[in-house]
Parts: structure tokens; sequence; C-alpha cells
């Protein structure tokens, strides 16, 4: 007779404790749901601030410089019809259109020399050529600043793009500034280089 209660114990037990497991297991599965779609909606959210807007500054020569506000992945010419255009005196020739853009960057547009600048030479080659044969960095064109024995067509982009986007050197030692040119360049090119 004892065995048989604790027999028929034993079954209750077991009937009550497997109840409880699948109760546990039904009411935690909503839970499981509810965490997927947390996870969904984060995902959301970080994609959303992959496509936040730009803000770029553009000045010199357009109709309208000032702070722009533009999509993820513009170009300059995005930035550039944003502005209005190229004003009549605008230098066309040194900006990337097709380069893309990113937040915070700065795109300055330089003025057109008063002489022809397909000119040779003359008033306008001389005016960044001095008598002595040193070339003005400040102002000089790629193949003027080509001229200069050590300056390459590569380190000569770099160095009318670090002015565009920084303005003028001030001294000879600010090239180093520019990517490519270390002590050893700017000792080779110093004595055919200056700033004016």
């Amino acid at each position: 007779m004892n065995k048989k209660k604790k027999i028929i114990g034993s079954i209750v037990i077991l009937v009550i404790f497997t109840i409880f497991l699948i109760t546990g297991y039904i009411l935690s599965r909503p839970s499981k749901d509810l965490n997927t779609k947390e996870v969904f909606n984060d995902a959301t959210v970080v994609e959303s601030k992959d496509n936040k807007d730009m803000t770029i500054y553009i000045n010199g020569e357009v109709k309208k410089p000032g702070v722009y506000k533009l999509k993820s992945g513009s170009r300059v010419q995005d930035l550039l019809n944003s502005a209005g255009g190229f004003n009549e005196t605008a230098d066309k020739t040194k900006l990337n259109l097709a380069k893309k853009l990113k937040d915070e960057d700065y795109i300055y547009v330089d003025k057109q020399n008063d002489k022809n600048p397909s000119a040779s030479s003359g008033s306008n080659a001389n005016s960044n050529v001095a008598s002595d044969g040193k070339v003005n960095i400040n102002t000089a064109t790629k193949e003027q600043l080509k001229t200069v024995s050590g300056i390459g067509d590569v380190t000569a982009q770099k160095i009318i793009d670090y002015r565009e986007k920084n303005g003028s050197f001030n001294s000879i030692e600010d090239l180093k500034k520019v990517g490519r040119i270390g002590d050893k360049s700017l000792e080779k090119i110093k004595d055919k280089i200056e700033v004016r």
C-alpha cells in the first residue's frame, strides 16, 4: 500500500512539474519575439544614421557662397549647383567636379588670373616665375610647378589642392604640410621656389 502511494505521489509530482515546464515555455515565447523586434528596430535606426545629411562650406567665386546641407554621397558638382554655379571670374579648371564630398568639407573656388592662363610666356608667366627662375608656389600653375626639378605631376597637383583648401603658403617650409614633401624633398627644391 505504501509503495502504491509513493508511486502515485511520484506520478502526480512529475505531472505538475511537466505542466510548469510547458507553461513556462509558452509564456517565454512572446518575449523572444519582442526582443527580435527590438533588434530589428535598432538596425533600422543605425541604417537611417548612415543616410544622414552632410554639411559643406563653399566659398570663393560662386554665386551664392555659404554652408549647404547635402545628401550623403553628393559630389562637388551637386554642391556647386546648390551654390548657384560659378561666377564669371571663377577658375573652372582647378576643381574636380566628380569628387565625393564628406561631412564638414570646405571647397574654395579660385579666381581666374587676369592674364591669359594658357600663355606660355609673357606677363602671366613672369608673375609666377621670377627673373632668377624661381617659381612662386602660391600662384604657379601645375605646369609651372612641374618645371621645378623634384616636383612631378602628383606633387604639383597636391600643392595646388593644398592651396585651394588652406590658402596661400606663408613660407617655403609650409610645403612640408603637403603630402609627399619631407625634409629631403624640400632641400632639393627650396633654391628653385619662392613665396610672394
